[in-house]
This record gives structure tokens, sequence and C-alpha cells, in this order.
């Protein structure tokens, strides 16, 4: 992530300079660590960095197919339009924490560090907390934080992620849904059946796009569910049947269990992903705007060492044709 000390004034004091450099020293380790958090974020969006208050998104849609000419006619002038933009917002985070002077004086290194260690690891955990809320959440908002904050997941047609009736640029084009409420079964038929409805997604100007899906995100809570999923994507014959078929599934699927995503007692949601779709249409982006920013200062009137921790960020959806929602509270049944 980059950490960056912009302010250190805290270690210029006599008392908390010997350790100072180490509890520094500590949070650098834990940046550079590669953690489970980082590897969330990279799982389910296209990391991306900014420079700016937001960013826009947005294209045009495509061209029709080459048409047939007569010898010397002109060739058919075709069009184009601009896809539905969509504003990602970032948003600013921040957390402080104290070393006492009891734990200096005690000579509590050990908690010092451990301390230091977990404001830079919240802050990996509240980067995967802030991809994971916003992807899976039901919904045209998404909560994050102790306090809630409500952020928006709309995509740039203005609806919620996963909607049943999504528009294209085009009115042409009629509406499609993403979100089913179909279980995930105990064989492999429904997955088959929502990675099609996937691959033949229309665009914009009406043409099915053609991505596989390739990717299963499931809650870390649902153990039959990931224990059914492994058994489908690893067996070689096909499971649940005595038959000898080979099982087509298999090395086709990425599994990611994410513990940070937890579904409601009784309920067994799960996402399916074309990371191909996911990054030609920017759909799912997390942005760092400002990578984590360590300051700290010695408090004069209880003498302990604090240290803020601060960066921007945000995750957003410029199109939803890369996800498909399934076992969801509410969406089109599949019959």
């Amino acid at each position: 992530m980059a950490i960056v000390f912009s302010k250190n004034s805290g270690l210029n004091d006599s008392l908390w300079k010997p350790v100072g450099q180490v509890i520094n020293a500590v949070m650098q380790d834990a940046d550079n660590e590669k953690t489970q958090h980082d590897s969330i974020v990279g799982s389910i969006a296209v990391e991306k960095k900014s420079k700016k208050y937001a960013e826009k998104q947005t294209g045009v849609t495509s061209l029709s197919s080459f048409d047939v000419v007569n010898e010397g006619n002109k060739a058919p002038m075709d069009d184009f339009q601009e896809t539905f933009p969509k504003l990602i917002v970032h948003s600013a985070f921040s957390k402080s924490v104290a070393l006492t002077k009891e734990m200096l004086d005690d000579g509590d290194l050990d908690g010092m560090k451990t301390t230091a260690r977990n404001l830079v690891l919240g802050y990996k955990r509240t980067r995967a907390e802030l991809a994971t809320n916003a992807l899976v959440t039901e919904g045209a908002e998404f909560t994050i934080g102790p306090s809630k904050r409500k952020l928006d997941k709309t995509t740039g047609d203005g609806l919620a992620l996963f909607n049943t009736a999504h528009k294209s640029v085009k009115a042409t084009v009629e509406t499609q849904s993403n979100v089913f409420t179909n279980a995930f079964g105990t064989d492999a038929s429904m997955l088959i059946r929502l990675a099609s409805i996937g691959r033949n997604f229309k665009n914009d100007s009406g043409q099915v796009t053609g991505y596989t899906f390739n990717k299963i995100i499931i809650p870390g809570n649902c153990y039959e569910l990931e224990e059914t999923i492994k058994r489908i994507i690893r067996s070689d014959l096909i499971v649940g049947s005595n038959n000898n078929d080979v099982n087509t599934q298999k090395g086709l699927w990425e599994l990611v269990v994410d513990p940070l995503w937890q579904a409601a007692p009784g309920t067994a949601p799960y996402i399916i992903m074309s990371d191909e779709a996911n990054k030609a249409y920017n759909g799912t982006v997390f942005y760092d705007r400002t990578p984590l920013d360590i300051q700290n200062q010695v408090d004069i009137h209880s003498r302990n060492l604090e240290y803020n921790g601060y960066g921007r960020m945000s995750c957003g959806f410029n199109n939803w044709r890369h996800v498909i929602l399934g076992g969801a509270a509410q969406g089109t049944t599949l019959t």
C-alpha cells in the first residue's frame, strides 16, 4: 500500500524517541506484508490509483457489424452514443490509537508493537470491507464502518448493481436481470445456467457480449455451499450422479470465500463473476486516492504517543454485466 509517514513530531520527544523508530519499522513491515485482506480486494475489483476528487467512468456504444455493399457504393454510416456515465466519489477514512505512558514506563514493547501493527492491518481490513460490502449488498446503497455510513452502489444506468431491469443506452435493447432468487443447488445445473445467462448479456448496442464467467464468490459462513462448490469445480466426474460422465466444470472456476461477507441465517447467496468482463468494462473498480498516511504526536496531558492513520478510497461500479447474484432475497426466479 506504500504507507506514508507525513509527520513524526512525537519522535522528537526525548521520552518516546528511543522506541519510536522501532514502532515505525513495525508499521512499515505490516504495510509490506501481503494479507488475506489484500487478496480479497484484488480478487473482486479492478484496483486503480486516482489523483482526483472523484473518477468519472463512461464509454461509447459498439458499432454494428460490417455490411455488404455493392461495387462503387458508399459504405453506410454507423452511429454510436456515449454510454451511461458514472461518477465514483472517494471517501476519507481515519483512525487513531495511543501508546500509553504506562506502556513505556513498564517496557511493554510487545504491546506497543502490536498496537502499531494493528493500526496498519486495520486499514487493510477496511479496504477489504469497502470492496466486499460494495459488491455483495443488495440494494442501491451499502454501509461501511462502525458508524454504518451509507455509500452509493448504483451503476451507470442509475439502478442498483443487482437489478431485475437494467437498462441500455439504446432503447431498442430489452431490460436485463443479473439477480436471481434461485439457490445454488446440489449440482452444477444452476451454475451452468447462470453462466450462460451472463455470457449472453447484451451490451448497450444490443450485441451479445460473450464473456466467460470464471469466478464464484461466496460468504465465509456458508460451509455447506462451500463444500458443494468445491466438489463441483474439482471433481473429475459429475457430482451427485451415478453415471461416469466427465465433469465439464472442473478447472473452469475459481472459488473466492470471503470471510468479510457473512450471510444471514438460513440464506446462502453467491455471486459469479467474469474477470474478463470486469476488466473490459471497469465493472467493479477500487480506487486508492490517498495511501495510508500516518502522523504522530505526544499528548501533553497524558504523555501518550498518539498515532493517526488517514486514507481516501472508493469502490464503485461502472457496469453490471460482469456479475450475477444468485440466492438473492429478491430478484428474477428461473423455472
